[in-house]
């Protein structure tokens, strides 16, 4: 323990020693980094921000709306457009015919632009650039593709949805269209309207004929009616039945196909904005008193390990 502090002590007097080459090296170095942190070196950026919460989005499985919404957020479609549209590569000094210029790109968009979860459940869109305004038009940018998007991914399904019922409506109204064929035809070619009210009145009066032995054309004609009520009631009875079946299916199926197309041709936001982006007044990038501290500290450690490193040596 004794050795452990005189060791420490002789450090200690040594620092003392070099105190003014220290300082000097640690000047130097500050001076250096104030240079080399100037806006002519590093460009100055300016931060924009703005938190969202998801809004209209539907279920899909066990997916939240913000684990939704952070996933259309780092898609590759917003990303490429907001690429294409402010020209990042340009401003991120990426020269974009070079094989490998999409790695590079992604690789800074990722970090200037950034979309984090809250404690709050929202989402925090965080814009890093070189000017001011250009940061808070990005997130402005973001948040609208956000929207097209969304409401494309969902017109998709909608779409979908909308042909399901365009054949389903087209089905009903076929085997509507069939079943009133075939009542038309047993309508006109056998003379039945109304098989319970016509079975009731040709019966009662073809028995009134039977009974009281007329003969003539009227009893032709309700003999005729009565056969024909005999072998094909029963039939233009059931197409009926079927009829009023299919029909309540096709007005279901064009209620159905109504409410998908207004789904489709609806217009909405996904996304309520707490917190609206903002031209930044100043600076977020390079701090320029902590990278000159952090200079000074690094030129001064540096250079007192490596004068204890070169005095053992000699000693």
């Amino acid at each position: 323990m004794k050795a452990y502090m005189r060791s420490n002590m002789k450090i200690i007097e040594f620092a003392i020693k070099k105190w003014k080459l220290l300082i000097l090296i640690g000047l130097i170095a500050g001076v250096f980094a104030a240079v080399f942190s100037m806006p002519e070196f590093i460009s100055p950026k300016f931060k924009s921000e703005a938190v969202i919460y998801p809004a209209n989005l539907g279920q899909y499985a066990e997916e939240t709306g913000l684990e939704q919404m952070q996933q259309y957020l780092e898609s590759n479609e917003i990303r490429n457009y907001i690429i294409s549209k402010f020209n990042l590569y340009d401003e991120y000094e990426i020269d974009s015919t070079v094989r490998s210029s999409k790695t590079a790109i992604y690789k800074v968009y990722t970090e200037h632009i950034s979309f984090d979860e809250t404690k709050y459940e929202s989402i925090r869109i965080t814009v890093l650039s070189t000017d001011p305004v250009k940061a808070k038009e990005i997130i402005d940018e973001i948040i609208d593709q956000l929207n097209v998007t969304i409401r494309k991914v969902e017109r998709e399904k909608y779409q979908e949805i909308v042909e399901i019922n365009e054949k389903m409506v087209l089905e009903k109204k076929n085997q509507l269209d069939s079943l009133e064929m075939l009542i038309r035809s047993i309508s006109v070619k056998y003379g039945i309207l109304d098989y319970i009210t016509q079975s009731e009145r040709v019966t009662e009066k073809y028995m009134d004929f039977l009974l009281s032995g007329k003969k003539g054309k009227d009893f032709e004609e309700a003999k005729t009616l009565y056969k024909n009520l005999q072998k094909y009631g029963r039939q233009f009875h059931n197409y009926h039945a079927q009829l009023n079946t299919v029909n309540g299916d096709y007005m279901n199926r064009l209620g159905g196909l109504e409410h998908a197309m207004k789904d489709l041709k609806k217009v909405q936001t996904y996304s309520n904005i707490l917190v609206k982006p903002e031209v930044a007044d100043k600076k977020s990038s390079p701090i320029r008193w902590l990278i000159v501290l952090s200079a000074m500290a690094a030129a001064i450690g540096f250079t007192f390990v490596l004068l204890l490193v070169l005095g053992y040596q000699n000693k």
